[in-house]
């Protein structure tokens, strides 16, 4: 998921599927296009935003120098002083409509003018209004600390009763949200969390804007970079003295990894990309580790990530770490033959190897891939030409969720080729959702594949509010006689991520704190990962693909047959590694607040991996997860998957393209935000209790 969601009361948190490094990010956010004196008020109290302020554009992106400055400052105002209206309450006036509900409105509103002024240090191509974006967002954070350690706001509320099952579940998480930031805590130590939790914010904000501004890139001689494509070599910018630019963002990087015959110019890119950022992030991630372990000590957790877990499907550390350690002796038989399978193959091509390094991993990966299943991604890529694949599995989820996606010819977006779609629901034809599409490379761009949810959807009383989400992405853009080609892997990220968006703009749940992808961290990522089995079935590879120079020629069976001959390749390594990134993140998170964060990974990697690590690389530095909401929570992309492998059999069982199932997805888990538990939801669209079965099978080993 390189995907942006949102939890109660708006905290951002970042998430995505780092597809250079075999990582994960998704993403989120909220926001509209409200301008100050542009909002009416509505009977529950709430602020309701104008999208129509401009036009056809729903969130906005041209601001006058310090102007969105002035609007992030005015928003927190306002709002503070909406909360404090609350908080003067007196006892006798108080009701569940102008407390909880007001509050709920408030931070609603808040999250809805914040989130386009924070969007823009993601993806604004004006510099001056990138850094006002990543400013604005660096003071958010501590904002909404202050708001949720309010003690005289929790005061107003924590003796109301709600008055149906819809108010009691909003009652009680928003509870829970108060008290988890320390409201029952004394005094005293309630400020000092305060005090924590508005510094950490500040570290991790830091940290996420060091890496989104972050413009690391290495030249070579075009010798240097033998084994890359033509196509490839074509769109590189050109230095002094003939050198070629080769950028460490993902689709540049995973593209030398995988085909640059010489070992050293691998080394030099890994090492590169490896330490982005490397000295400011890692005393950032540090720093954040011995705060995040304080703040667990005065709410008393034994660490931090028994604290961030105490809400989650897996409730504490001890669950998680046994979910984690019973895959490593299930896993290591797997990675070891995958280990020694490269090795062979680069003795093969190096007389006199012994080892395998860890820049050789994707190169010789996809080489012998290509060998010996006869598959050149470069070959299937031609099948895939992007805006053939994006039609293609839009039209796959609107039969399937009932839906339908047309495009807003003028919607004006922040840069060319950003695209915005309405989404209509199939029975009646309303509009229900907008999204924007954002694929290509850019300058100051986020630089992975994410979900940005910008306006989440909430019940109001003129009707449901409609959502507002953003994918934004890193395809290869086109060259000179081609237009944009996708290879496999970015054809099943792009399910992924739209599966993302799917979950966030068809809720229905009625509050903005609980619906969409606002749902216990390790679920979010189930329902994209199922997804992912759509860009598995030939059938699906048939609608989906069309030679780039005659769309008519669709992908040979030939080449479906070896793509999913080899889906098992390689695949102990992947998951091997997978789980030594969850490990890596328990570590940190449950070693106290001291840890040298560049040892553990070097340790756990030869540990779990098999191999030596990159000398003088700190992974870490670029790990954004790790401060953009996935602390403590990495684990939860292996722990979704069981779910998201257990929901998939019913499709496989049902048809893939089932309407009836689909919608039935709909309903029981894409609409319901966090309204109810996901074992709930899982047992409700199941028809039994979930189990681990299709997980095990798929990874090929026992339970």
């Amino acid at each position: 998921m390189k995907h942006r969601v949102q939890n109660s009361f708006g905290r951002w948190l970042k998430f995505a599927l780092l597809i250079g490094a075999g990582i994960a990010v998704v993403g989120g956010g909220c926001a509209t296009s409200r301008m100050r004196g542009a909002d009416s008020m509505n009977t529950n109290g709430g602020r309701t935003p104008k999208s129509v302020a401009f036009g056809k554009q729903l969130i906005r992106y041209q601001y006058e120098p310090g102007e969105l400055t002035r609007l992030c400052d005015e928003s927190m105002e306002l709002t503070a002083e909406r909360l404090d209206a609350i908080a003067a309450l007196k006892p006798a006036e108080r009701g569940f409509e102008n407390t909880v509900l007001a509050f709920e409105n408030a931070i609603a509103d808040l999250n809805d003018e914040m989130g386009p002024l924070t969007f823009m240090a993601y993806v604004s191509t004006d510099e001056k209004i990138h850094a006002e974006g990543a400013a604005c967002e660096e003071k958010f954070g501590p904002f909404l600390v202050d708001v949720v350690t309010r003690k005289d706001l929790y005061d107003a509320m924590k003796e109301m009763t709600p008055r149906n099952d819809a108010e009691r579940r909003l009652f009680t998480e928003t509870m829970q949200e108060f008290e988890k930031n320390g409201l029952k805590l004394p005094d005293e130590k309630l400020e000092q969390v305060k005090k924590l939790k508005q510094d950490l914010s500040v570290l991790e904000t830091q940290f996420s804007t060091n890496l989104n501004n972050d413009t690391t890139s290495v030249e070579f001689m075009p010798g240097e970079l033998d084994g890359v494509s033509p196509d490839f070599l074509g769109r590189l910018k050109k230095a002094d003295g003939g050198r070629l630019v080769v950028t460490t963002k993902s689709a540049d990087y995973t593209h030398v990894m995988e085909n640059a015959k010489s070992p050293d110019t691998r080394r030099d890119l890994m090492f590169a990309y490896y330490n982005k950022q490397a000295d400011k992030n890692t005393a950032l991630l540090e720093q954040a580790i011995a705060l995040r372990h304080r703040i667990a000590e005065l709410m008393g957790y034994p660490t931090w990530a028994d604290y961030r877990l105490s809400d989650r499907m897996a409730k504490n550390s001890k669950a998680v770490l046994e979910f984690l350690n019973g895959l490593k002796s299930k896993l290591a038989l797997r990675n070891k033959a995958d280990l020694n399978q490269l090795l062979k193959f680069k003795k093969e091509i190096v007389p006199g190897a012994t080892q395998v390094d860890a820049w050789d991993v994707n190169y010789l990966a996809y080489q012998l891939k290509k060998r010996d299943y006869a598959l050149d991604q470069e070959k299937v890529k031609e099948y895939f030409p992007a805006d053939d694949v994006v039609a293609g599995v839009f039209d796959i989820y609107s039969k399937l969720l009932g839906v339908s996606f047309r495009e807003v010819k003028d919607a004006d977006p922040w840069s060319p080729g950003v695209k915005l779609y309405e989404i209509a629901d199939a029975q009646g034809g309303a509009v229900i959702a907008y999204f924007y599409t954002d694929f290509f490379p850019r300058k100051g761009k986020y630089g992975h594949f994410a979900a940005f949810s910008l306006v989440l959807g909430r019940a109001k009383v003129d009707g449901y509010s409609r959502p507002v989400s953003a994918v934004v992405g890193n395809f290869s853009p086109p060259t000179e006689g081609k237009p944009s080609l996708l290879k496999h892997d970015e054809v099943e990220t792009f399910f992924h991520e739209f599966g993302h968006i799917m979950h966030q703009t068809l809720t229905r749940a009625p509050y903005s704190s609980l619906s969409g992808t606002s749902v216990a961290r390790d679920f979010v990522e189930a329902p994209s990962q199922m997804f992912e089995g759509w860009a598995w079935s030939p059938e699906m590879l048939k609608n989906l693909s069309g030679h780039y120079q005659d769309a008519k020629k669709k992908l040979p069976d030939s080449m479906i047959k070896k793509m999913i001959d080899a889906k098992d390749f390689n695949r102990g390594y992947h998951y091997t590694r997978q789980l030594m990134l969850g490990l890596l993140d328990a570590t940190y998170h449950t070693s106290g607040p001291s840890v040298d964060t560049t040892k553990v990974h070097d340790d756990l990697y030869r540990e779990l991996v098999g191999l030596e690590p990159l000398g003088g690389g700190h992974f870490q530095a670029g790990f954004g997860h790790l401060m953009g909401g996935y602390d403590a929570g990495y684990y939860g992309y292996l722990w979704s998957e069981v779910f998201a492998e257990d929901t998939f059999t019913r499709f496989e069982k049902e048809g893939l393209l089932n309407a009836k199932v689909g919608i039935a997805y709909r309903r029981s888990i894409l609409e319901q935000g966090k309204m109810v538990d996901p074992q709930v939801l899982l047992r409700e669209f199941l028809g039994r209790e979930p189990n681990s079965d299709a997980f095990f099978r798929k990874l090929g080993i026992k339970k």
